[in-house]
C-alpha cells in the first residue's frame, strides 16, 4: 500500500469514529502484525508517545489485542472481525441516535407550520428512500407510477413488496412495458396507462399512498435547464395531496 492507500483507510476509518491517531495506527498494525509501539511510529505518522493512547482506544473496541511485558506488543484483529465489530459500533452509534430522536420527535412542533406543507428533495438516493419511507407507512393502498424500469427495482421494489404482503392494496402503473413486466414478476398487480406525458418535462416516477399522500419526481431534460439532477416534491395528509392524488387516479383508472 502507498502512503496514500494508508491516509484513505485512515481516514475511512475516522469516518466510522476511530481517532485519527488510532485509525493510523490501526492501519500500521495491519501492515505490521504484532508490534511494540515504537514498530507502529516508525511505519505511521503517530508519534510513540500517542501510540499508547491509540491502541487503548483500539483495545477497548475490540480491534487490538495486548500482550503484557517490556515492552508492550501489539495484534490487531483480522480484518474480518474488524468489519463486523466497525459494523456493530456504527450500527449501535445509529440506533442510539434514532432512539433519541425519536424520544423528543415532535416535543415543539408546532402543527399550523405543518398543514397544507409540500416538501421538495433533490437527488435519486434521497427520493428513493423519501419514496420506501412512505410506501412503508402506507395502510390501504398505494400507486406507483413510473416509465422507467429502473425505478421499479432495488429498495423501491422491495418496499412495494413488503406493503403488498401486509395487506396494502399496492399497483404499478406504466406505459413501458419493460417496467410493467418487472413489477409483474415480483407478483404486484400492474396496469398500462397512455403515456401522454409532454416531451418538455420527464416525470421520473409518481406515488399515490392512501388517498392522501403524493410524491413526483422530474428528471433532468433540456425543456428543465435548471433541474441538474432528480427533483422531487411530496406533500402527506394535505388538501393538495389529496387534489393531486384524485387527478392522478383519473389519469391511470
Amino acid at each position: 500500500m502507498t502512503d496514500v492507500d494508508d491516509e484513505a483507510a485512515a481516514a475511512a476509518l475516522g469516518e466510522l469514529g476511530l481517532s485519527t491517531y488510532a485509525a493510523r495506527t490501526f492501519v500500521g498494525l495491519q501492515k505490521l502484525g504484532v508490534a511494540t509501539a515504537s514498530e507502529v511510529a516508525d511505519v505511521t505518522e503517530v508519534p510513540r508517545s500517542q501510540v499508547y493512547g491509540a491502541t487503548d482506544e483500539l483495545e477497548a473496541i475490540g480491534l487490538v489485542d495486548t500482550q503484557q511485558g517490556s515492552p508492550r506488543r501489539y495484534r490487531p484483529v483480522s480484518v474480518d472481525a474488524a468489519r463486523d465489530l466497525l459494523y456493530e459500533r456504527l450500527r449501535s452509534t445509529a440506533d442510539d441516535a434514532a432512539d433519541h430522536l425519536e424520544a423528543v420527535r415532535g416535543e415543539c412542533e408546532h402543527r399550523d407550520d405543518t398543514q397544507e406543507a409540500i416538501w421538495t428533495t433533490e437527488g435519486r438516493t434521497n427520493i428513493t428512500a423519501r419514496i420506501t419511507d412512505l410506501v412503508s407507512r402506507a395502510d390501504d393502498r398505494v400507486l406507483f407510477v413510473t416509465g422507467q424500469r429502473r425505478f421499479v427495482e432495488g429498495p423501491v421494489a422491495t418496499a412495494l413488496k413488503e406493503a403488498d404482503a401486509d395487506g396494502v392494496s399496492v399497483t404499478v402503473a406504466s406505459a413501458d412495458a419493460a417496467t410493467l413486466e418487472a413489477a409483474a414478476e415480483t407478483g404486484l398487480d400492474v396496469t398500462r396507462v397512455v403515456d401522454e406525458s409532454a416531451p418538455a418535462i420527464d416525470v421520473g416516477r409518481v406515488l399515490v399512498a392512501d388517498d392522501d399522500t403524493i410524491a413526483l419526481s422530474v428528471l433532468p431534460t433540456a425543456g428543465l435547464p435548471h433541474v441538474e439532477t432528480e427533483a422531487a416534491l411530496w406533500s402527506e395528509g394535505t388538501g393538495f395531496a389529496t387534489i393531486l392524488a384524485g387527478l392522478i387516479d383519473d389519469q391511470t383508472g
